[in-house]
């Protein structure tokens, strides 16, 4: 059980974050579920992050990018599915010792499974550390896999197959990990930015929060509540950011 005579603290490391949902859905669910934490932002080297952690008062922390294949040096232990993913999105301290996990994959094939989309045949546009975590989660449910990049890293073959980018088509359900902009009829995208944040984008960042918050505190809100808030948030920021753009434009 963590005291609650004091706050704690839960970090996120990466950059860019000015646009991170985590600090404002994550907070709102701690007190909802009767665990006061602050959840910060950190921008700082691998050293000061590593420090950070050692605190008593931090009980965990995300890692996001570019640094979640750094976090893994960071961690005492790392649990299968960080293993399996090559990468860290989530610290948690298990008998003193700093661990690290990846709830990437697991969270977004629990949005899929609640939306009912087929996973028996699945596309990944991108081979980057998200990627390879979906991956790894879709593994699992015995999907087959195809893994579409620019330049094979060596991991597919443990998955699925690799082919280049350019021959993607639309004919399978596919996850669309890049930076930038793809369209077809059965491509969702996990990519988000200020405002742009589509449903599934949020939906998985949910359930990676929740599985998250198992890690921190046990006993959480259910998923479902969950999504519920974060997708509240998501609204809140995609109307703020309206309301700058119009500004802006000198609109209003």
């Amino acid at each position: 059980m963590i005291p609650q005579n004091h706050t704690n603290f839960i970090y996120i490391w990466g950059n860019p974050l000015d646009f991170s949902l985590s600090p404002f859905f994550q907070e709102h669910c701690s007190i909802l579920a009767g665990s006061r934490i602050l959840y910060k932002i950190f921008r700082g080297s691998a050293f000061e992050f590593s420090e950070l952690l050692k605190s008593e008062r931090c009980i965990g922390a995300n890692i996001t990018i570019p640094h979640k294949i750094e976090a893994l040096e960071l961690c005492s232990e790392l649990t299968e599915k960080a293993k399996k993913a090559g990468s860290v999105n989530t610290i948690f301290k298990a008998n003193g010792k700093i661990t690290g996990d990846n709830t990437d994959g697991t969270g977004l094939v629990k949005w899929l499974k609640i939306k009912g989309e087929p996973l028996e045949n699945c596309a990944i546009l991108g081979n980057g550390g998200s990627a390879r975590s979906i991956a790894a989660a879709l593994f699992e449910e015995k999907c087959r896999i195809t893994i579409f990049g620019r330049t094979e890293k060596g991991w597919e073959k443990n998955f699925g197959s690799f082919h280049n980018l350019s021959e993607w088509k639309d004919d399978v359900f596919t996850i669309s990990t890049l930076p930038f902009e793809v369209k077809g009829k059965n491509l969702i995208t996990i990519g988000y930015s200020s405002g742009k944040a589509s449903i599934d984008a949020a939906m998985m960042l949910a359930f990676q929060g929740w599985l998250g918050a198992q890690r921190w505190f046990g006993n959480t809100l259910p998923a479902e509540k969950f999504a519920e808030i974060v997708k509240l948030h998501a609204k809140a920021q995609s109307n703020e950011q309206l309301i700058l753009n119009l500004a802006t434009k000198n609109e209003i």
